[in-house]
């Protein structure tokens, strides 16, 4: 597969994680009482977290800061495996979040379009 098809295969993971994420947050925020039933965790937690889930989502939507969402993903992944014990969630935060951490947003991430302003930034300056 060429590295452009890598980049799509990435972009669409993150697309699709970033809605993961989202849903899931706007699920647990809208109705908490059944969150905190289906997740295991108390109520101090499943607020917070759903909070982070949505902005961590809604910063993987626009892929902005891809690899520090990456980042944080996994420390949220294995928070929630050191905390509540071992499920597919977490553990799919973990690998996912590593996954971007190393590869980055892929196409169609914003972190793309940053990246060749301040190229062209740097030659400008480099020119004067």
């Amino acid at each position: 597969m060429s590295r452009s098809g890598h980049s799509r295969v990435t972009g669409v993971l993150r697309l699709v994680l970033a809605l993961w994420l989202m849903g899931s947050a706007v699920r647990a925020l809208a109705e908490p009482w059944q969150a905190v039933a289906e997740q295991g965790m108390p109520m101090a937690v499943v607020l917070p977290f759903a909070g982070l889930s949505f902005t961590v989502g809604a910063f993987l939507l626009t892929g902005f800061m891809s690899r520090v969402a990456g980042l944080l993903l996994v420390g949220m992944g294995v928070w929630q495996l050191a905390s509540f014990g071992v499920s597919v969630p977490p553990a799919v935060l973990v690998v996912a979040g590593a996954y971007l951490a190393l590869r980055g947003g892929g196409a169609w991430a914003m972190d793309i379009y940053v990246q060749k302003m301040q190229d062209r930034l740097r030659r400008r300056a480099i020119s004067n």
